[in-house]
């Protein structure tokens, strides 16, 4: 239903797009098996850290976080039994293969790992995190959202935040859902 919903949409020359947590290639990999491969118009990945649009063949990331601050956070939960993925083109890497990269985390572990999170502060770097599924906690520079990741493809096609629908049913759609048309 959601598919043939999309193609409408489509047939009336609406721009159809995903904005996800998840990173720009692992969203291309999975397009076909989700049946809509020839229906995204663009890609807003990684929180609003990446933009991939097919209408104009342009790839764009912005805000990475510095390797030093990586390891600095790594080294905050060193004494916790946790793990991290650091996607980079289409690969995670971790810096141990165990059974939580292979299930990513576990749930009922996260509220250790969040209140962890208050206690993390870096004189050199700024960097803003939250839950963004049940298993996962992200840490991104704080300039990183889906809005802002909206806002920078949309400016491509010259279309307002105010002109677009948006949906999600996590913490990070929040701000746009909050700053696009409902």
């Amino acid at each position: 239903k959601t598919v043939e919903m999309i193609k409408k949409a489509r047939e009336q020359r609406i721009l159809f797009g995903l904005s996800t947590g998840r990173d720009v290639n692992s969203i291309q990999t999975l397009l076909k098996s989700w049946g809509i491969d020839d229906l995204v118009d663009m890609i807003v990945g990684t929180g609003g850290a990446e933009i991939y649009d097919y209408t104009l063949d342009l790839e764009k990331a912005q805000y990475p976080l510095d390797g030093r601050l990586i390891k600095s956070i790594i080294k905050h939960y060193e004494d916790m039994d946790c793990n991290f993925a650091i996607p980079e083109d289409g690969i995670l890497f971790a810096p141990k293969d165990d059974e939580y990269i292979q299930m990513l985390a576990k749930a009922d572990d996260m509220d250790k790992i969040i209140e962890r999170s208050k206690t993390f502060h870096s004189d050199e770097f700024k960097s803003s995190s939250h839950k963004t599924a049940s298993v996962l906690y992200e840490y991104m520079d704080p300039r990183v959202s889906k809005t802002a990741g909206l806002i920078e493809i949309l400016k491509l096609h010259h279309i307002a935040l105010k002109e677009i629908v948006t949906f999600g049913d996590a913490d990070n759609d929040y701000d746009m859902t909050l700053n696009a048309s409902v």
